[in-house]
């Protein structure tokens, strides 16, 4: 039997999941949990009311669905543990956010339910509830209309569920279970490496501090002060401040050697942004030292996983920054280690048997990497010597064509990629030869992206579907004509898409899939997984039996799913006593 539920809990701007992450926002003395809505029409039941008024036996052995399951989830368990909730009580659960999510549609239950029901839902008496209590309401007279509120968002997730599941896989389930109970595990951390680590960045912000001539009269990041000031210097300012801003990163290198206050600035935005990471470890650590981190399953409309909750556990940094490393802070449990495992070159090896590059295919048989491999398919490479050893140019520029050129990069973009990713320099001139090159000896893979580009053209005015080797769907809703050529809307936005985009989310959706069915293969093994990061997987094990679990892993990790029959996988298997890459 399926029922649908919802809990209301106090909040306010500092009492909040954000600021204290669900574990301590759940048991933190100022949060309650005032209010409960259970909704299924196929029982007939519906109920809005306090949760220790509930009688929760009658739902033993059933399926809760709600839109955050996590998060709702918790709020049982927070009930169990206050004894409002029998201790021996069993529940299966689902999420709606998840599914909607994998179908396309926006995440958010306001968003999904206008895409899906046509139907404005509105927050406000939500929002209204901000820093107010349960007596709050009813003292108020708004408990009625929050009662109103809290189960129409069962009711809509109980409809969302009964009319979109049956799109929505067995596997795709499994795998959002699994998301959750993955990141409720979570990782543990190094607290004495973590309070270093805190107390170094914050010498540094405050080094960094004093050589930034506004820090007196406004933020240290003020967009304005820092206009100011390079209009005082005569220097262009940077657009952006973003951690990610490439725009940003390029003037703190070509004006930091000569103005100090550039430099500054550049080591405080750095050390800013990691002290904050660490901060929200730091705050969101259980008595157990381990952090429960936030993930979103379907994060992205291919399928991947992105990071939530404040923390991103898809984008650390790569190596130390300021003598402090955010990655060997991450460790296994006492008496475990770690084995990490990352697929190599998944996605443009999936490509090319996409497009039924057979060359290519041998070539990797062989055991030669990506590059490698496509050097000798592609570009006249036949000498007995590894590439990378008898000519690192070629190499090179095998590499750029094989990350850029894949999904229909024209000149001008492949100018930056081969910088990016390859470290190479070339004219536009030069890049416009290497792109026609690529696609005149990569017939297979262009065909594909008119193939993808020709279906879609014939989807306009409806849904565009790309099935998957998985048997998984991509959904591209509502596909139109646009000045700029063909778009579709995707989890609520609509944006536009060519062939090779779609050659680019197929692949990457496929890959996604690879991953997908290994950890689903790691989980029926018996390991257990506690994060995973793009096409990486960190699993925890115990250290008495390391060595034997690392070749399994590894053999599980590099085992071709049967409906990607003929595509050799690779991967780089170790053991570590911390996170690295």
């Amino acid at each position: 039997m399926i029922y649908a539920i919802d809990f209301e809990c106090y909040y306010d701007k500092k009492v909040s999941i954000t600021n204290l992450g669900i574990h301590h926002y759940l048991h933190h003395p100022d949060c309650s949990i005032y209010l409960v809505s259970v909704y299924s029409a196929e029982a007939g039941f519906s109920y809005v009311g306090k949760p220790e008024n509930l009688d929760w036996y009658q739902f033993y052995g059933h399926t809760f669905v709600a839109h955050n399951a996590r998060f709702d989830r918790a709020c049982f368990e927070r009930l169990r543990e206050l004894g409002i909730v029998p201790a021996d009580m069993q529940v299966s659960w689902e999420c709606t956010a998840d599914m909607v999510s994998a179908l396309s549609y926006g995440r958010s239950l306001k968003d999904a339910v206008e895409s899906v029901f046509g139907v404005i839902v509105s927050k406000d008496t939500r929002a209204d509830m901000c820093g107010k209590t349960w007596e709050d309401a009813v003292r108020l007279g708004i408990a009625q209309r929050l009662g109103e509120y809290c189960l129409k968002d069962s009711w809509y997730a109980y409809h969302l569920w009964n009319k979109l599941s049956p799109l929505w896989s067995e596997k795709e389930r499994c795998l959002s279970a699994h998301t959750r109970d993955m990141a409720d595990y979570g990782i543990c951390i190094d607290r004495k490496l973590l309070d270093e680590g805190l107390e170094k960045l914050t010498e540094v912000m405050l080094d960094a501090a004093d050589l930034i001539p506004w820090k007196d009269e406004a933020p240290l990041l003020s967009p304005k002060a820092l206009r100011n000031a390079c209009a005082q210097a005569d220097i262009p300012a940077p657009s952006s401040l973003a951690e990610d801003s490439p725009e940003c990163a390029e003037w703190e290198e070509k004006y930091g050697n000569q103005f100090s206050w550039v430099a500054a600035m550049r080591d405080y935005r750095k050390a800013n942004t990691l002290y904050k990471k660490l901060t929200t470890l730091r705050n969101q650590l259980r008595a157990d030292s381990t952090f429960a981190y936030g993930l979103k399953y379907f994060g992205a409309h291919t399928g991947r996983w992105s990071g939530d909750a404040g923390f991103n556990i898809q984008n650390m940094p790569r190596s130390s920054m300021f003598g402090v490393d955010l990655r060997k802070m991450i460790i296994p449990r006492p008496g475990y280690k770690y084995i990490i495992s990352d697929l190599a070159q998944i996605e443009n090896r999936i490509i090319a048997w996409l497009s039924g590059d057979n060359a290519m295919m041998d070539q990797l048989a062989l055991g030669y990497s990506m590059y490698e491999a496509h050097a000798r398919a592609t570009m006249g490479y036949t000498a007995p010597e590894p590439l990378k050893q008898k000519n690192p140019d070629l190499y090179r520029l095998a590499k750029a064509r094989v990350l850029g050129l894949g999904y229909g990069a024209g000149a001008a973009v492949f100018v930056r990629i081969a910088k990016t990713l390859a470290g190479l320099d070339i004219t536009p001139q030069q890049a416009q030869r290497v792109v026609s090159e690529f696609r005149a000896a990569n017939r297979l893979i262009t065909a594909l992206w008119s193939k993808l580009e020709m279906a879609l053209s014939a989807s306009v005015g409806k849904d565009f579907i790309m099935p998957l080797p998985s048997g998984r769907k991509l959904y591209y809703h509502n596909v139109g004509r646009t000045p700029k050529g063909l778009s579709a809307i995707v989890q609520g936005k609509r944006i536009n898409l060519f062939g090779g985009k779609l050659a680019e989310n197929l692949a990457s959706a496929t890959a996604r899939d690879v991953l997908g069915e290994i950890l689903l293969n790691l989980e029926a093994a018996g390991y257990q997984v506690v994060m995973h990061i793009h096409d990486e997987v960190v699993v925890e094990v115990p250290a008495a039996n390391v060595d034997n679990a690392a070749l399994d892993i590894h053999r599980i990790m590099t085992t071709t799913p049967a409906w990607l029959e003929g595509l050799p996988l690779a991967a780089e298997t170790f053991i570590s006593d911390h996170y690295t890459k």
